[in-house]
């Protein structure tokens, strides 16, 4: 009669991973029926022991224990979205914290293009992934780099797909960006697929896309079109940032955002082996962080899609006095607020109902981006493309509320508190 095993397994990135390591089990046992979802193998056999399922295990190259081996899923199930809620509230905690010390919101900013803070997120996710793309790319990584200059070209076919991939991907952005409410319903659709593969990344179950593999010839005779054709592979932290890259509805900044991910890939893959050696178990933990990773730029997104299409999904307090509030003529016929420009955004600002508002916004050249640069509000109609200076942008508050304003990209937003007299 078949014992039935639910194994835990650390180290498993792509349907690639869950192939090897079948394999090898089957090896030990020809007649056991295999199947593995996310990082759980469920092994129906006669004839494997505990000790003989590690062992295959650690030989196809991946981690497992005895304690991670039993006879129930729903125990594995439970530590997975243990573990998983352990890892939200961290991030949660951290941005209350951030954001009350020094007013700086993480999924504001994960990433934005242009700012100080683009670089740092980019090149992050850049190299998170590259953890990801030893497991997955380090075979034919270390078949082509025989030495440095065949390295280098490698990975600079590598990041130039990248980056060509980045400008396709921006302009259909663009060309979606014409219809505004388009492009929301589109960020929402993109965030969703990527908050599915984060999960998928984080074990919970598996995207199992066909594997790639490069004509035996191409991975000696052209290094540097076997790492051009290396940037088509089904992985999933590049499907994510290349559906960012769409999300940027623009050519240019499609191609610099991917550039700058695949810069911060090649650290490590340029040291692929002392990295391989060092890392040990710690991949299965970078795995992880990879995936909360994917899971907050698809979160920020679906934020910014919501913005988009006028959902507030902040809360906002009624009292006039915890508002910057515009100041009304003898006349009633104008009234005036003066805010300033900064890299996280713009200001909050209160306006009472029916009097013409002349919105004057105060833009320093170095804290002008690529993404606070144009500010919109599908509220009440307008659409201004900032200049060092003052900006003056007028409108009418027609209806009371609580309504948002924000950047282009509707990653940046603020709110417009419009009073009853």
């Amino acid at each position: 009669m078949n014992k039935h095993y639910y194994v835990k397994i650390a180290g498993i990135y792509c349907a690639h991973c869950r192939t090897v390591i079948s394999s090898f089990i089957k090896k030990a046992d020809l007649d056991a029926d295999i199947k593995i979802s996310g990082n759980i193998a469920k092994i129906k056999s006669d004839k494997l022991s505990d000790t003989e399922i590690i062992q295959a295990v650690t030989q196809a190259g991946y981690t497992t224990k005895s304690k991670w081996i039993c006879s129930s899923f729903n125990k594995w199930k439970f530590f997975q979205i243990l573990e998983f809620a352990g890892f939200a509230l961290l991030i949660f905690l951290l941005r209350l914290i951030l954001k009350s010390l020094l007013g700086y919101d993480i999924l504001n900013v994960i990433p934005v293009i242009d700012t100080k803070l683009t670089f740092a997120g980019l090149l992050l996710a850049g190299f998170l992934t590259s953890f990801h793309c030893i497991g997955m790319c380090g075979a034919i990584n270390l078949a082509v780099s025989k030495n440095s200059r065949k390295s280098l070209l490698y990975n600079g076919g590598r990041i130039f797909c990248y980056t060509a991939i980045g400008f396709f991907a921006g302009l259909f952005g663009k060309t979606i960006s014409i219809n505004q409410s388009l492009l929301c319903v589109i960020i929402l659709l993109l965030s969703l697929f990527m908050i599915f593969l984060g999960f998928s990344m984080a074990g919970f179950f598996s995207v199992n896309f066909n594997h790639f593999s490069l004509p035996s010839k191409l991975k000696t005779s052209s290094v540097f079109l076997t790492g051009f054709l290396n940037g088509f592979m089904p992985c999933t932290p590049l499907i994510t940032m290349q559906l960012y890259a769409v999300s940027t509805a623009s050519p240019f900044k499609g191609a610099f955002a991917m550039l700058l991910f695949g810069l911060g890939t090649l650290p490590l893959m340029l040291g692929f082996s002392f990295v391989q050696n060092f890392l040990g178990g710690k991949k299965a933990l970078l795995q992880k962080i990879l995936a909360v990773f994917i899971l907050l730029m698809g979160l920020a997104m679906f934020l910014r899609g919501l913005t988009g299409l006028g959902i507030n999904t902040g809360s906002t307090d009624s009292n006039l006095k915890k508002w910057k509030t515009a100041q009304i003529n003898s006349e009633k016929t104008e009234q005036k607020i003066e805010i300033n420009l900064s890299y996280d955004g713009y200001e909050d600002f209160a306006v009472q109902e029916g009097i013409p508002v002349t919105l004057i916004i105060n833009a320093e050249e170095d804290y002008i981006t690529g993404c606070n640069n144009r500010v919109i509000s599908n509220d009440f109609d307008f659409d201004v493309t900032l200049v060092p200076g003052k900006n003056e942008i007028c409108f009418l508050p027609d209806k009371n509320g609580t309504f948002i304003y924000s950047c282009w990209m509707y990653m940046l937003k603020n709110k417009i508190y419009v009073y009853e007299e």
